[in-house]
C-alpha cells in the first residue's frame, strides 16, 4: 500500500505541476474479512430499519430454497397488494428460464 502512495506521489510531482508532497498527516486503512454468503433454505428476516424503507421485498417462504428465483420474479413483476407472498409470483413462473441454476443459489451463479 505504501509503495503505491509513494509511486503516485512521485508520478504527480514529475508532471511539472510545481507541487510536492510534504507529509501525510493521517492515513486510515480499513480491512474486512471476506466471507462469501452461503444461501440457506430458511427464511431470514430483514432488519427493521431496512424493512421500513420498503427498498427491499423479502418474499416469505419458510422452507423454500429458490429464494433467488422469488427475488427475481418480485423485481420484474411487482405486486403491490401482497409483495411478500410467493403466491403473488406463481403466475409468472413460466415467463423465465431458471434451468441450470441451483437452489439455494451460490454467488458464482
Amino acid at each position: 500500500m505504501s509503495e503505491k502512495i509513494v509511486k503516485e506521489s512521485e508520478d504527480f510531482e514529475s508532471k511539472d505541476s510545481g507541487w510536492t508532497l510534504d507529509k501525510i498527516l493521517r492515513l486510515e486503512v480499513h480491512t474486512n474479512r471476506y466471507s462469501p454468503f452461503r444461501g440457506s433454505s430458511s427464511f431470514t428476516e430483514v432488519p427493521k430499519q431496512i424493512a421500513k424503507t420498503k427498498a427491499i421485498i423479502n418474499v416469505i417462504k419458510e422452507k423454500d430454497s429458490p429464494c433467488f428465483m422469488w427475488s427475481i420474479l418480485a423485481a420484474l413483476y411487482p405486486n403491490i397488494s401482497n409483495p411478500k407472498k410467493t403466491s403473488s409470483y406463481i403466475p409468472h413462473l413460466n415467463k423465465l428460464n431458471f434451468d441450470g441454476i441451483s437452489f439455494p443459489t451460490p454467488l458464482n451463479e
